[in-house]
């Protein structure tokens, strides 16, 4: 049994486990709060104590990071912390070896195998949460783009417009769920998600897939993602392009995870 340390660390939270390769079952699967407003160096000690805690056997770490991570696996952006000048090999010298990947990547490669893209030749996962990401996978491989960059959604990006903390500023909301349980705010959601379902059309244009796997925090909100299809549904020109099935991501919180450990010894094309 192959036994791979997966770390998925997102904005908000650091979630880490074992997965068996074989079957992509996850054990001994521990979340923090990243508190990211501390800093890198301060994220950076916690995925590493994290990675200790749930070492056990395994021979390798995978970690997704909400960021651009190029080919050389060198991370590229700061949108959530910076670790951009930090000596991340000295950080995991005492552990097996690590390699990271962006977590939109991470996730699409989980889904290919084990989750809603696994019948699919095609499919676009998009993560839908503190921002938004997206991952073309064909063949069951992840494109990565020529440097590691294709990853990104819209210009300007959408996540400016339909992310949760876009959405909770328009609504004057604390939180995009809040927003949510607000009727008074439904016309913010939708135009939120009109903008998403616009990049989304532009991206069936563009690529055809075979079926778009939605997920991240907000992605698996049922009602966002009804409203998401329909806009999708209305931008597609029917001459052109068909509308492919939108499916909600079946590994859900464990994508991040499962994906981040396939990364460690396959990752993304």
């Amino acid at each position: 049994m192959t036994t791979i340390v997966g770390i998925d660390a997102g904005g908000t939270k650091l979630a880490a486990g074992r997965v068996d390769l074989a079957t992509g079952a996850v054990s001994d699967r521990r979340v923090i709060d990243t508190h990211a407003e501390r800093g890198g160096q301060a994220v950076l000690a916690d995925v590493v104590e994290l990675a200790r805690s749930v070492m056990g056997d395994a021979q390798a770490i995978g970690i997704g990071v909400p960021e651009l991570v190029d080919a050389a696996g060198r991370i590229r952006s700061a949108a959530n912390w910076d670790w951009r000048e930090l000596d991340l090999a000295a950080a995991f010298a005492e552990l097996p070896p690590v390699r990271i990947v962006s977590d939109v990547h991470a996730a699409a490669l989980a889904e290919s195998r084990l989750g809603a893209g696994r019948a699919c030749g095609s499919f676009l996962y998009v993560s839908v949460g503190t921002g938004i990401s997206s991952s073309f996978v064909l063949d069951g491989r992840p494109w990565s783009g020529a440097d590691g960059r294709a990853i990104l959604l819209g210009a300007p990006l959408v996540e400016e417009q339909a992310s949760g903390p876009a959405i909770a500023r328009a609504a004057g909301t604390q939180t995009a769920q809040e927003a949510f349980a607000d009727p008074a705010c439904a016309p913010v959601i939708r135009a939120a998600a009109d903008a998403l379902g616009l990049e989304l059309a532009r991206a069936v244009h563009l690529l055809d897939p075979g079926a778009i796997v939605v997920g991240g925090g907000l992605g698996l909100n049922d009602t966002y993602r009804l409203l998401v299809t329909e806009a999708l549904a209305a931008a597609i020109d029917p001459t052109y392009a068909n509308l492919p099935p939108v499916l909600p991501a079946q590994l859900g919180e464990l994508a991040g995870i499962v994906g981040a450990a396939e990364s460690a010894l396959q990752g993304p094309a």
